[in-house]
């Protein structure tokens, strides 16, 4: 049993199949990974993957089509677009151009980052607004099934507090939304500016 899954975790770090190993166009598969802005080592990984079915790797045409993939990739105005959908770049790109597209892949993936944490405030400042509505009609149901005024007004403290922690709760939430809202703002105008 343990050996079976052993053998399925490491048949799931297998970047081909046997039957794609076996009938690879390598110039095509280099394209592919080039264009994706993979790095070298994936050729290894497609390797390892190919030599348990018994099959090479034609590491040249694999190169010729990365490079070929790789020169589409790299243009500059695809470093913005690549941060803006949360992607890593991967520093594939040739010297000369590394720098500028670094530069506007960092400049996009700062407001996907952003962009990112404003959803989240977003989403609990709305599930504690939802705590509160939560709160106040726990609160009635509990008052109408009791009828000691001692144990009326505890049950009143317990959700006053419950609320002003809520709502404490909510105030900082208001002020980082704020502040990252501004970021937001002057991050959205720094890409702006590159392009």
């Amino acid at each position: 049993m343990a050996a079976l899954l052993v053998a399925t975790l490491l048949s799931g770090c297998d970047t081909m199949t046997p039957d794609e190993c076996k009938s690879a166009n390598w110039n095509d598969i280099g394209m592919r990974d080039g264009l994706a802005g993979k790095t070298m080592s994936v050729l290894n990984d497609h390797a390892k993957s190919c030599s348990k079915a018994g099959t090479a790797v034609d590491s040249a045409n694999y190169i010729a089509g990365r490079e070929r993939g790789l020169r589409t990739f790299c243009r500059l105005e695809n470093a913005a677009p690549l941060g803006l959908n949360g992607s890593a770049y991967a520093g594939v790109c040739p010297a000369p151009l590394d720098f500028e597209f670094r530069r506007r892949h960092q400049a996009g993936y700062a407001v996907y980052t952003l962009r990112s944490q404003v959803d989240g405030l977003d989403s609990r400042g709305e599930r504690l607004q939802r705590r509160l509505r939560e709160a106040d009609k726990d609160e009635a149901k509990q008052l109408a099934a009791s009828d000691k005024d001692d144990e009326r007004k505890r049950i009143r403290r317990e959700f006053d507090e419950r609320r002003r922690d809520v709502r404490n709760e909510l105030r900082d939430i208001d002020r980082n939304l704020q502040g990252t809202r501004d970021a937001l703002r002057s991050a959205e105008y720094s890409l702006d500016t590159m392009r």
